[in-house]
């Protein structure tokens, strides 16, 4: 059993998906043999399919990695549905396999440190950004863990998987809300930034100067390196 799994899932976007991934594999400060790597391919396309194989059987001796093609069946959901089957850790991390951009190689202890043993006596179950969002499942639930970049506990996931009535759009304010909805709490990160805007280059080279986030997700972030 490992400590951490990270799921990615490329899907048309092979060059960040590498991108993110030597992000993780340079940028953590973290012994990556208690890590696996989830790679749930959801490209469908047999050239970017194979692209993405080798690419794994090329990285295969940096940490544990799991590659398993999803074809894109249930889109999103599906594939951290798929994921979460196979996932042996303590800690289930998500990363946006496309704009995401790890600062600070400090970003996986704050990660799990900020989700602590503490934390689920505590009721908290999935932690991020905490955003309001209304979820058309209930109207006083209007919060959710945004759900480019997340940690959660892997035993609460196995039990609470994604819906398949939301395959992609609001798949994450659906979980959020259901995570809710059984009186557990979301945990916001303050030095987590997960939102769906455009990035500028000038917030980019300023976060990089002062690391106020240690990783973040926003458009445009997969141009630079």
């Amino acid at each position: 059993m490992k400590d951490v799994s990270i799921v990615l899932c490329p899907f048309e976007n092979n060059d960040s998906f590498k991108r993110v991934f030597n992000h993780i594999v340079i940028r953590t400060r973290y012994d990556l043999s208690r890590i696996e790597i989830l790679v749930i391919d959801n490209n469908t396309d047999p050239d970017l399919k194979r692209d993405i194989a080798e690419f794994v059987q090329e990285n295969a001796d940096l940490c544990a990695i799991t590659y398993i093609e999803n074809n894109n069946e249930g889109q999103l959901a599906h594939a951290i549905n798929r994921a979460i089957e196979v996932a042996d850790s303590k800690w289930f991390v998500y990363l946006s396999a496309d704009n995401t951009y790890i600062y600070d190689p400090r970003w996986l202890q704050y990660l799990i440190g900020n989700l602590s043993d503490d934390d689920y006596e505590a009721g908290y179950r999935v932690a991020g950004t905490v955003t309001p969002w209304p979820n058309h499942l209930s109207d006083d639930k209007h919060f959710h863990v945004q759900g480019a970049v997340f940690i959660a506990f892997t035993e609460y996931m196995k039990k609470n998987t994604y819906s398949a009535d939301y395959p992609f759009e609001y798949s994450d304010v659906m979980h959020s809300a259901r995570c809710l909805e059984q009186g557990y709490q979301l945990k916001h990160l303050p030095r987590i930034y997960a939102h769906v805007g455009q990035v500028t280059k000038e917030w980019h080279e300023s976060n990089r100067e002062t690391k106020q986030y240690l990783i973040a997700h926003l458009h445009g972030l997969a141009q630079f390196p």
